[in-house]
Formats: C-alpha cells, sequence, structure tokens
C-alpha cells in the first residue's frame, strides 16, 4: 500500500479546499466512484475510510488502496478519461466534492497543493509498479507478509490485526483466495507467528519471515 503521507494535505490546506467545494456524507458500503464511468469532480476525505479497487463480472475485487481522512482522490479527471478504479466507503464517510473549474482555480491559487497532486501522482506510479512486481514475481504469502508486517503496535505494544481486516479483505488486498489465505493463517498460527487471544483477536506475536 502507497504511503498515506504521500496523498494527505496539511490542516491548513485542507479546510481552504474545503471552502470550494460542497460535503457529502456516504453511508458505510455506498460507491462513491464506479470504474469506468466519466466525471469531472474530485473528492477530499475529511471523515470516515474509503477503499479504491476493481472488480470482475464475478465480483472478485482487487484492492489498490485504503484510503484515511485527509487524502484526496479522483484526480484522474483531469485527463477526460473515464475513472480508472471504483471507491466505496468502508464505514460512514464524508467528503468534500469539488467540481473541475473550482479545481483549476484552486490549483492555480496554490502552488502547494499542486505540488502535493505532482507528489501523490508519482507515489500511485511507484505503488502501481511494485503491485504490478509482486503480482509477477512474488507468491500469496510474500505479498500477505508485506501488508500484514504494516500493521501498527497500539498503546499496549501489541500488534492486533484490525477487525475489518478479514482474510476476504486480506485477499481482495493481495489478489489471492479467501481460502489460500485461510491455509496461510492456520500454518502461522502452528508457527507462533499469529495468536489467538482470549477476545477472539488475531495478533502478530512476531515479524513475519520475508518467505514462508
Amino acid at each position: 500500500m502507497p504511503d498515506t503521507d504521500v496523498g494527505a494535505l496539511s490542516e491548513e490546506l485542507l479546510a481552504d479546499l474545503a471552502g470550494h467545494g460542497n460535503v457529502r456524507r456516504f453511508a458505510r458500503g455506498e460507491v462513491l466512484i464506479t470504474e469506468g464511468d466519466v466525471s469531472d469532480a474530485l473528492y477530499v476525505l475529511v471523515a470516515g475510510q474509503l477503499k479504491v479497487f476493481t472488480s470482475d463480472d464475478k465480483g472478485r475485487e482487487l484492492i489498490y488502496n485504503i484510503l484515511e481522512p485527509g487524502e484526496f482522490f479522483g484526480e484522474m479527471f483531469l485527463d477526460g478519461g473515464p475513472r480508472s478504479a471504483s471507491v466505496k466507503a468502508v464505514v460512514d464517510s464524508d467528503c468534500v466534492v469539488i467540481g473541475q473549474a473550482k479545481f483549476r482555480q484552486f490549483m492555480a491559487t496554490y502552488p502547494e497543493f499542486a505540488e502535493r497532486l505532482v507528489i501523490k501522482l508519482i507515489g500511485l506510479v511507484r505503488h502501481a509498479t511494485q503491485q504490478t512486481k509482486g503480482l509477477a514475481l512474488e507468491g500469496v504469502y510474500e505479498r500477505m507478509a508485506v501488508l500484514l508486517n504494516q500493521v501498527p503496535a497500539d498503546a499496549k505494544g501489541e500488534r492486533v490485526l484490525p477487525k475489518e481486516l478479514t482474510q476476504q479483505e486480506i485477499a481482495d488486498r493481495v489478489g489471492a483466495t479467501r481460502e489460500m489465505i485461510n491455509r496461510l493463517f492456520r500454518d502461522l498460527i502452528r508457527g507462533g507467528f499469529l495468536v489467538k487471544d482470549e477476545r477472539r483477536r488475531t495478533v502478530l506475536a512476531r515479524e513475519l519471515p520475508k518467505h514462508w
């Protein structure tokens, strides 16, 4: 996953940008952007969490990224082409929606934002390159290990998998089946790398090895 700081805006810039658009609430599970559609708006996430994904006609998904507050998306409309991915609300989320004319005006007025946009696009290219490399050259375990090793420690120093990071969610993020992830989880539990605590949470007892 790309570094969220790459696409995040400062609080001051975020507040100024919010003044150029309208705030919309999206319910959990609601699709904000559909792959293939043509639109002319930029979105800034101010509260909640969103996922960027693609899917096939069988409903299978590949998740590109998880967006957190302060990040913006939808900037691909600048070339006039269709949306390259879909975006869905993971939880109830609030976004500032900014039309094309005001967006272009904002870029001209705030060079800092234009610079952040360029940096974000570079980050997306880097992420796409790494994701392609992983799918082509690495196995499912290696891709999963990278994802799980990014889980941060909580205040008690424990690294607990978030409840929303289900086996199906992991499968969608790394391009695998839930059954494959389930088998790998069982192996890692037997190896002592993953532990189920008394609250039935999955805890990373230690850093996962790069290869299994």
